[in-house]
């Protein structure tokens, strides 16, 4: 029984996987080159074995999906991107925020991210707090910048998540997704300094103790100079 709980979940996590990645591609989300989350995030994120994980990502890549190169990771292909439809489900204002720059993003993040902290500070749950602790904890143990963003952006996630608006969610989630595209990935790379990592780490964990403070504005102070820092490290002051 044990045993079949195991390949059970196995499969379960690797449908998941297969999914979460088709899906972003379909929609746009990850567009021609954008460079798929670490092995190390993907086996932690859907619980499957670094063995299973490659045997699904080889499939994918004989599909013609994806790319994959040894050193340097798994990329969206070519072919899988191009012209990408407009799947009847999606939204018209989620479809322009799949072409937004990066630019655009932090305007909004800024316009929104803040306030969003704020109402956290007041009905984030014990769980929401716990699930910022494990973000936390992911992003000062990443080794390697896109694990650091991946985690970063998880816990941005999770603390717009404690604001308890569902219409906010979505539309953050939304944005969240394009840190998965090319461009942001090699501002990413170029932007982030093992300084710069400290001072993210910093700033977070002021961030999380005055949710758990229940601070609200200060809560919304620190996430407003945090962001503010990491527009200017990513475009210049």
């Amino acid at each position: 029984m044990d045993g079949l709980n195991v390949r059970e979940k196995a499969a379960s996590g690797t449908a998941a996987l297969t999914e979460f990645i088709e899906r972003n591609i379909a929609e746009g989300i990850w567009q021609a080159g954008t460079k798929l989350p670490t092995e190390r995030v993907l086996e932690r994120q859907f619980g499957v074995s670094r063995n299973t994980l490659r045997k699904s990502l080889k499939r994918l890549e004989q599909q013609g999906k994806i790319t994959r190169h040894v050193g340097r990771g798994s990329f969206v292909a070519e072919a899988a991107a191009e012209a990408p439809v407009r799947p009847a489900d999606l939204s018209g204002l989620a479809w322009r925020i799949q072409g937004a720059s990066p630019v655009e993003v932090m305007e909004v993040r800024l316009m929104i991210e803040p306030l969003a902290a704020e109402l956290a500070a007041v009905r984030a749950t014990a769980e929401d707090l716990q699930r910022l602790d494990d973000c936390l904890w992911h992003c000062e143990h990443a080794g390697d910048v896109p694990e650091f963003e991946y985690w970063d952006g998880m816990l941005h996630v999770a603390i717009v998540s404690a604001a308890k608006n569902g219409m906010l969610s979505a539309l953050y989630e939304a944005i969240n997704n394009l840190r998965g595209q090319a461009e942001w990935q090699r501002l990413k790379e170029r932007s982030v300094t093992p300084e710069r990592r400290g001072n993210y780490r910093d700033q977070h964990r002021r961030i999380v103790q005055c949710l758990k403070d229940r601070d609200a504005e200060q809560a919304k102070a620190e996430l407003q100079h945090h962001l503010t820092q990491v527009r200017n490290n990513l475009f210049g002051a």
